[in-house]
């Protein structure tokens, strides 16, 4: 995976610098928990990404904890569209985690130049991440810190593009280090930092998060969701991220923000609906899951990817879903019908005409 260049206070480890099996080819990013480097597997040649704990974290067991237990939760979330962690080490009093080398950009950077996504584009972004999403909550994981920034376009060599979600490094599950202990209280800082401590971006905090942190849930998870796709419709987030924390926690908790429709001129009805639902005050207001959020928005993607994701959101009921896309394209749904009868007709032709024996 790649990061966003970040102030930091980690020492840059040089080109060639050996950790365990790997070695560093270049910095890729800097953050707030340490820095990402592109590296290459000795033994095989294959190209990974190497995230290495800043040194000053290092000797702070929570710090440490806190890492660890990224690589831990990262691994168990086994799907396409969820970044995949293959290794942990410690070498020379550096403590590291490897990942999948992605090649492409986060979802901030991509709405910051191509503003609003058109919303078969949106809707087919959304529907890889709510899979992923869905996946790490079998798993009885809740990221807690989903935002653009977040969500990486990883761009495949025939340009297409394959979304992942990245940074677990805040979630919380059955594999947490110190079980029954109370976590610290949430450090707030931008968006645009981590750091120890932080239970999510304050832009991008369901209500629920703001109030009570250890309460954070699936139906948190799926209010970023919901902002997210606000952000992917509108081309702006959904509340000020200049803003002062207090004026943003206060209107995340009045719920308020410019309703999407009045950003995005000719916005669905239903799309609106999807949005309004996920982000509702109330979390029990919300989807009963993600998986049914990504179900209500199967009907807004292209026919190619409702029909490879639809499983995903599979609660026994797609085949009500699947076949009314088409209807989207009537005149293309009757040219099909129409070609499939044709082509009927002529075999049935041809079968009288044969000579029978």
């Amino acid at each position: 995976m790649q990061a966003q260049p970040q102030e930091t206070s980690s020492v840059t480890l040089a080109a060639g610098t050996r950790l365990g099996n790997y070695q560093v080819v270049r910095l890729i990013g800097e953050g707030g928990m340490g820095a990402v480097y592109e590296g290459i597997h000795l033994a095989i040649g294959k190209k990974v990404a190497i995230k290495v704990m800043s040194p000053d974290l290092v000797a702070d067991p929570d710090a440490r904890a806190r890492f660890l237990r990224e690589a831990q939760l990262t691994s168990r979330v086994r799907h396409p569209h969820a970044v995949d962690v293959t290794d942990v080490g410690s070498e020379a009093g550096q403590t590291f985690l490897v990942m999948e080398l992605l090649e492409g950009e986060d979802l901030a950077s991509f709405i910051q130049w191509r503003g609003a996504l058109p919303l078969e584009q949106a809707a087919d972004v959304m529907l890889a991440v709510a899979a992923a999403v869905a996946a790490a909550h079998d798993e009885g994981i809740i990221h807690r810190d989903l935002k653009p920034h977040n969500i990486f376009l990883s761009q495949t060599r025939d340009g297409v593009i394959v979304p992942k979600v990245v940074d677990f490094g805040i979630s919380k599950g059955a594999l947490d280090p110190h079980p029954g202990v109370v976590e610290p209280p949430p450090v707030m800082v931008p968006a645009v930092k981590t750091t120890v401590g932080l239970m999510g971006s304050p832009g991008y905090l369901a209500p629920e998060q703001i109030e009570r942190p250890q309460t954070a849930s699936a139906a948190s998870d799926q209010y970023q969701l919901g902002l997210i796709l606000y952000q992917c419709v509108t081309g702006h987030a959904p509340f000020g991220i200049d803003d002062d924390v207090t004026k943003i926690f206060g209107d995340i908790l009045g719920g308020k923000r410019t309703p999407a429709g009045e950003l995005r001129a000719g916005l669905p009805e239903g799309f609106q609906r999807i949005i309004d639902r996920t982000t509702s005050r109330d979390p029990a207001a919300r989807f009963p899951s993600v998986r049914a959020m990504g179900k209500a928005l199967l009907p807004f993607a292209t026919p190619k990817a409702a029909l490879t994701l639809a499983r995903s959101f599979d609660d026994g009921e797609v085949s009500a879903v699947i076949p009314a896309l088409p209807a989207r394209r009537p005149r293309a749904l009757a040219l099909w019908i129409g070609a499939a009868v044709a082509v009927l007709a002529a075999v049935t032709a041809i079968a009288w005409a044969l000579p029978w024996r």
